[in-house]
């Protein structure tokens, strides 16, 4: 059989071909989303970690190690099986504070840009023979094909097309949340590959060449050079060695950290990997004998680490050899792609970031991602180099040892972040050094003297014989294990860092300190960040913290902006890394440096426990306290609490319940709810028998018999499922009379200034159909026919119809809602709303010449009252009109989002703008810029109030246009009728 090496090529890009067009048309939804995003994917997609050298050298080693090859296997097994207390808390970390690669997680733990820095240069630096030993697969193979072949111009070319295909698809976007379905399917599919063609080898190689089980069996026992004499067994130490290697390496393997951490966002995959993983891994294992003794008895004449190719060539099939090469190649190339896109993030975030921040008038998102694609594409080059200077004098195995034994060298910081809380950075810094300067002086110096010096492969047991690589295994983690132990425990470890090992460390308690910060709502947030971020991208971030936290830019509470201060760090440690994001966050969202707070809240806490709860310790007594705390909390809320058990007994009564029920503290507490007066246990009895969890209800007044008042009752419960908690019902009951009896006269105030804004547009389109009447009445008295007379009072009748029509609209909208507590809200279409709106507004004669663009589906439904829900696209639509130019639209367009059960209603236009200035008080009452009599400050405060009384919520973005400057949109959210469940403009 003869290969041109060209033609392999050809192959080559033939099969990368393939692999782009998979990624292309998953990325595109061409593709089925169950099938990208099936279990097994994920579980094939680790499969990445079968390298060319499992495919090609774990041959090798069989024959050098007889069965050390296991240890590989056998190592990456036994990890998986400790899932719950290695990779479990790892995936926890990475997915709750955005840790997108082990130097993240060193950097999060250590409170330390070096340590990123170190971590990210060191693993680096230990994967480039991991890496270059894929290429030196593909090129060795196909030299073995066509001794003709270039093989510096054969690597060049499939590192170019790996870095198109990475850069391609692996940087589209830069978000925490970042993930690559449609590449770790088509990884997932290049696994499987694998697997299938090293199976079909090993059967090949098991029933073609050595005659079946039975036959193989024989031979190996029998046979005068079998495998028992070519090496004696390993020894111990070197059993050992290679598991230490061999599970403790993958750990910091950037591509694996990729797979099993970033790429997944599903806790369950974990429960499935740590069982179905070690199957992939027994199957890839299974055939490496067979193959070994195969190319022994067929007197190959190839290195054993190719034996794999040799069974092809036994058999002189040339179908054979072309499906193991592409099998080789596809090994070589899934874990080149996924190791190079998550060493771009960590380069990107520990190298660049640290050092070098953008300008603040570029797309920040943009920059990462083009700075990404040129980290990928020198570590491309890198690679590239590497393998030229290494000129293939070594064999797989010295690379493979040498990459984990470096890699190694992060173990002992890794355990040290899960395990212990002492640990800290000068210890983890010190440690490795120590370790990573005896690895290159003992172990990686040796590889590339050698490649200086040699012009042919060195010899297969070199690997495992030559410079004791053994030794340099144990006393490189020695030397690094002991330096971190005691570096650590003589110097001081930061607040920072005892704040982080109480999230990272298994066994402690994550304890959060309530202090306060000195931005006191959500868009001083935004303010703070820009300074560092710019204008856009700070509020992009903001608020995507906050839709993850569903808080809105309102929020203002100390313990929601600690809250959203933590989403933030994590989101921008998913973009920038943590050390980057925890320095911004520090400096310019701080804490208030308030100590006294600190101590005065736990004085307070003490000082409420009596002598038999200083009794208690530890985690008892804080737990006693915070309940204290809590219950001190709820009775002095400006609002009516009512704790019940769920048999009725009341258990928390606080001072504005018993202000507004009359009924006091020491008659409730301890009672059941069929014992309070009759009105009050009616009406709360209801209301746990019910089906809502809120209601707004009318009462007589019992002072003033002819009044009316207003409650408010909200209501939530927990059941017997949680541990923490008994089971009961919590009730909040609020007193609205004044507020419900000013809304109406607001409400009835606003639209009479309507109607009067309205009045000489009213007379004008009235006038029009009197005179038409006046007309038709003078014409009346020169018809001659009865079916003169009858036709002209049609038109008649035609005409006061107009007029009633244009009265009625009126009086509506002016008697509108002025029945509180009686108004219903039923299922109505939004459009017809909108277009009544729209109708009240042409009425106005000497209105500006805008027109008003209704784009709202007419088949969208929403529970509503429609005559108040119309104020609110009136006052919008008048302030839009008010705002415009001549001859410019205003559009209203409406989207369902069957989801959450909402509609959203945005009213945008291209006027002037809202001042920033502004922007916080537009919903005020009496607010207004208008001048005096054109506007009377009330109609926006109505509008929210209108809109929160259906349940919904209304946001203002000004500039809506922010390239050009112009123009409001008000977002107003709904409830969605239950019957809707898609459909938008």
């Amino acid at each position: 059989m003869s290969f041109l090496w060209w033609q392999l090529v050809l192959g080559a890009v033939g099969y990368l071909l393939v692999l782009f067009l998979t990624v292309f048309f998953a990325e595109r939804g061409k593709l089925s989303e169950r099938v990208i995003k099936h279990p097994l994917v994920y579980v094939l997609a680790f499969g990445v970690s079968c390298s060319s050298w499992a495919f090609y050298g774990s041959v090798g080693m069989a024959y050098e190690l007889q069965h050390g090859y296991m240890a590989f296997y056998v190592g990456l097994s036994v990890l998986l099986l400790f899932s719950a207390i290695i990779i479990r808390p790892l995936f926890n970390l990475a997915r709750n504070y955005q840790l997108s690669s082990l130097a993240d997680l060193f950097a999060f733990r250590y409170r330390s840009r070096w340590v990123g820095l170190l971590t990210a240069l060191a693993v680096f630096l230990a994967i480039m023979p991991l890496l270059a030993l894929q290429l030196q697969a593909i090129t060795d193979v196909i030299t073995l094909l066509d001794p003709n072949a270039q093989t510096g111009f054969i690597a060049g070319l499939v590192a170019i097309i790996l870095l198109y295909i990475t850069v391609l698809f692996g940087t589209r976007d830069v978000r925490p949340s970042e993930k690559h379905p449609g590449l770790l399917f088509a990884l997932a599919l290049e696994s499987g590959f694998k697997l299938v063609v090293f199976l079909i080898i090993g059967l090949f190689a098991t029933f073609q060449i050595s005659g079946g089980i039975g036959d193989m069996q024989q031979w190996v026992r029998t046979a005068p050079a079998n495998f028992s004499n070519i090496n004696p067994e390993l020894i111990p130490s070197q059993w050992f060695a290679l598991l230490l290697l061999f599970f403790s390496a993958p750990l910091v393997l950037p591509h694996l950290f990729q797979i099993l951490f970033r790429e997944n966002s599903q806790p369950q995959r974990l429960r499935l990997i740590t069982w179905a993983a070690p199957i992939y891994l027994f199957l890839m294992a299974l055939p490496v004998f067979p193959i070994m003794w195969a190319g022994i008895r067929s007197g190959s004449g190839f290195s054993p680490e190719y034996f794999t190719l040799s069974v092809a060539f036994a058999l002189e099939s040339p179908a054979l050899v072309w499906l193991t090469y592409l099998g080789g190649l596809s090994a070589a190339c899934g874990i080149t792609i996924i190791a190079v896109l998550s060493l771009s993030s960590m380069m990107l975030n520990h190298v660049v970031l640290p050092f070098y921040s953008p300008r603040l008038d570029i797309d920040i998102y943009q920059w990462l991602i083009w700075i990404r694609r040129v980290i990928i594409g020198m570590a491309f080059g890198l690679i590239f180099a590497f393998y030229l200077f290494l000129d293939q004098v070594q064999n797989q195995s010295t690379l493979l040892v040498t990459s984990y034994t470096g890699l190694l060298q992060m173990a002992p910081g890794l355990l040290g972040l899960l395990f212990w809380g002492g640990a800290n950075r000068k210890g983890f810094i010190s440690g490795a050094v120590v370790g990573l300067a005896f690895w290159m002086i003992m172990q990686l110096w040796p590889v590339i003297s050698d490649s200086l010096s040699l012009n042919g492969r060195l010899p297969l047991h070199f690997a495992m014989d030559r410079d004791n690589w053994t030794f340099v295994v144990y006393a490189s983690i020695v030397l690094n294990a002991l330096t971190f132990f005691f570096v650590s425990l003589l110097t001081k470890t930061s607040s920072e860092e005892k704040n982080a090992a109480e999230i990272c460390v298994i066994s402690s308690v994550d304890r959060r300190h309530r202090i306060p910060l000195k931005a006191k709502n959500a868009r001083e947030f935004i303010d703070a960040l820009s300074k560092p971020l710019g204008q856009v991208t700070a509020e992009r971030e903001v608020r995507r913290a906050l839709k993850k936290l569903k808080f809105d830019i309102s929020e203002y509470r100390p313990y929601a902006l600690r809250r959203l201060r933590d989403t933030l760090e994590a989101n921008l440690s998913g973009i920038m890394g943590p050390s980057v994001a925890q320095a911004m966050v520090s400096r310019y969202l701080p804490y208030e440096q308030v100590e006294a707070v600190r101590h005065e809240d736990i004085h307070f806490l003490e000082q409420n426990l009596d002598n038999y709860h200083y009794q208690l310790s530890g985690m008892s007594a804080e737990l006693d306290r915070l309940r204290r705390h809590h219950r001190e909390t709820l009775y002095r809320l400006p609002i009516g609490v009512c704790s019940l058990t769920n048999d009725g007994e009341i258990l928390l009564w606080n001072g504005v319940m018993a202000e507004l029920t009359g009924i006091d503290e020491d008659q409730a507490i301890g009672a059941k709810v069929d014992l309070l007066p009759g009105q009050w246990y009616d009406l709360i009895d209801s209301f746990i028998q019910g089906a809502e969890d809120k209601i707004t209800i009318e009462q007589e007044d019992p002072v003033n018999p002819h009044a009316k008042r207003w409650f408010s009752l909200h209501r939530t419960e927990f059941g017997q499922s949680s541990t923490d908690l008994n089971e009961g019902i919590i009730i909040l009951l609020e007193d609205e009379t004044e507020h419900k009896m000013l809304e109406s006269e607001l409400v009835h105030s606003e639209r009479l200034a309507s109607i009067g804004r309205l009045a000489a547009g009213v007379a004008h389109e009235i006038g029009n159909p009197i005179t038409g009447i006046d007309s038709l009445a003078q014409e009346l008295k020169y018809a001659e026919s009865g079916d003169e007379i009858g036709e002209v009072a049609e038109q008649i009748r035609y005409q006061a119809d107009r007029v009633t029509k244009i009265v009625r609209s009126l009086i509506n909208f002016s008697h509108a809602g002025q029945n509180q507590g009686k108004n219903e809200h039923k299922p109505h279409p939004l459009a017809d709303v909108v277009q009544e709106a729209i109708d009240l507004l042409a009425l106005s004669r000497h209105a500006k010449q805008i027109v008003f663009e209704n784009k709202v589906n007419p088949n969208l439904l929403i529970l509503c009252e429609p005559q108040r829900l119309s104020q609110v696209f009136i006052n919008l639509l008048g302030n839009a009109r008010d705002a415009s130019p001549d001859g410019e639209s205003v559009v209203i367009e409406a989207e369902a989002e069957p989801a959450r059960e909402t509609i959203s209603v945005t009213v945008t236009d291209r006027g002037s703008g809202i001042a920033s200035e502004h922007l916080d008080h537009i919903f005020d009452p009496f607010f207004t810029t208008k001048e005096v009599g054109k506007g009377t400050g009330l109609g926006l405060f109505l509008s929210y109030t209108i809109v929160e009384e259906h349940f919904g919520h209304i946001s203002v973005q000004s500039p809506a246009f922010i390239l050009e400057d112009v123009g409001t949109r008000f977002t107003i959210r709904l409830p969605l009728h239950a019957n809707v469940t898609s459909g938008n403009t």
